[in-house]
């Protein structure tokens, strides 16, 4: 199976990486370079394969946003090192525990009955990413009435979808 991670700016920045291990060439200027996961993630889209969001994902709302922009899966990983560097393994295991209670939450409140159906909930683009969708041609319309194509179910039904 062919898969892309888009690692979104706000994950492992490696050019900082690259910029702390040398004494010379120094590229710091590069430090905040690069589109945000949400960003990747749209522009991806066309490529047709599935597509994994990390980079950035800092809480369960980074998670529910990347599924329902059309992420196959999501990578955390740095807060999550940190959990596990700082209180250990059982810190660990309560804060999964706790991300995946509150992703339930969000696709409680959001009609999705899996992490996979948070792809068809309505979203709406603004700000800056609305901006840099404007300038890659990408439209956003599509996605905030992907709702109103769906078949209702006994579950979703008057929903906040």
């Amino acid at each position: 199976m062919r898969a892309a991670d888009v690692g979104g700016r706000g994950g492992t920045n490696f050019a900082k990486v690259e910029n702390d291990r040398r004494n010379v060439a120094d590229f710091a200027y590069l430090n905040d370079w690069g589109l945000s996961t949400p960003a990747c993630l749209l522009d991806a889209q066309p490529a047709g394969i599935p597509v994994l969001a990390s980079g950035g994902v800092r809480n369960p709302l980074d998670v529910a946003r990347s599924l329902a922009l059309g992420a196959a899966a999501v990578g955390v990983s740095g807060g999550f090192l940190r959990t596990l560097l700082d209180g250990g393994v059982e810190a660990l295991i309560t804060q999964i525990s706790t991300w995946l209670d509150h992703l339930t939450a969000l696709m409680t409140a959001l009609g999705a009955r899996t992490p996979a159906e948070l792809a068809a909930c309505d979203v709406l683009i603004k700000g800056e990413l609305r901006a840099f969708c404007a300038e890659r041609g990408i439209d956003t319309r599509s996605l905030n009435s992907r709702s109103e194509h769906l078949e209702p179910t006994k579950s979703t039904t008057g929903s906040a979808r």
